[in-house]
């Protein structure tokens, strides 16, 4: 039996999958830190968004591969991860940490993938080449394509652009999204280095060059309040923040917000 989720009912669900992430980060010294919209949301509201609905943190890879090891070592029975690595049909190139009691109906893929509510944890990596950000940029952009259905693809930006999605959305029909997953990890294994002087989170969204920071932005942390709990962020929050946004403690106009979602229906499972 299942029964539908209002939009601070799953806020909450996601606030737990965080405290949970947050507990096994202390219990094996492990470091982490919110950021996209969560680490705005902290920075600008103290919380979420309010018209936003899903929770991000990052990690540099070393703690990324830790952290997975840990949560399989807690074998909690309700949070766990799902990844491409324990999944048939997962493809993204980071993983999630999920709750298992919980239902999420999804109306966005080509192919309907239901799952559960998540929360998205980013692996941060060191490089040099940003032929990598580019190349990876384009294996991104077309795995959307191809997993997505047809009328997200449309954005009205540009008649020419959204021609060339829809040309390219009949041609990756039939492709797996996981064919762009195993390009994507063939880059990673190429380009990443340990020594770097660049670091981001490359090859998981469509946000490109504004991923780029010097190595070590974002190495050293502090302490923002987030809904009911304190979280770990970068001290350079500002400049990662204005990269991605502008002038990011500027509300958009009531005009301006359209509530964002991922069109996935939420539901706690009885």
């Amino acid at each position: 039996m299942k029964e539908r989720l209002t939009v601070d009912e799953l806020k909450n669900y996601e606030l737990n999958i965080l405290k949970f992430i947050d507990y096994v980060c202390k219990k094996y010294n492990i470091k982490y830190f919110v950021s996209y919209g969560t680490l705005l949301g902290a920075v600008r509201h103290k919380g979420f968004i309010p018209w936003d609905d899903d929770i991000d943190v990052a990690m540099y890879r070393e703690d990324y591969e830790k952290f997975q090891r840990a949560v399989i070592e807690e074998n909690n029975e309700r949070y766990t991860i799902l990844s491409k690595d324990n999944s048939d049909w997962y493809f993204q190139n980071f993983f999630v940490v999920i709750d298992k009691h919980t239902l999420l109906e999804d109306n966005v893929k080509r192919n309907r993938k239901d799952s559960n509510v998540f929360v998205d944890v980013f692996p941060i990596d060191k490089f040099n080449d940003l032929n990598f950000v580019k190349k990876a940029h384009l294996m991104v952009t077309l795995k959307h394509i191809c997993f997505i259905k047809k009328k997200y693809i449309i954005h009205k930006d540009s008649r020419i652009k959204d021609f060339c999605r829809v040309v390219f959305w009949y041609l990756l029909a039939f492709v797996n999204p996981r064919y762009f997953t195993k390009k994507i990890e063939k880059l990673v294994e190429k380009y990443v280095d340990k020594n770097g002087i660049y670091e981001g989170a490359i090859g998981l969204d469509k946000t490109g060059m504004k991923e780029v920071f010097e190595t070590g932005t974002y190495e050293e942390l502090i302490e923002l309040p987030f809904e009911d709990m304190m979280v770990p962020a970068p001290k350079n929050y500002d400049k990662i923040l204005t990269q991605f946004y502008g002038d990011y403690m500027q509300k958009p106009s009531d005009a301006e917000i359209e509530y964002k979602s991922h069109l996935l229906d939420a539901f706690r499972i009885k």
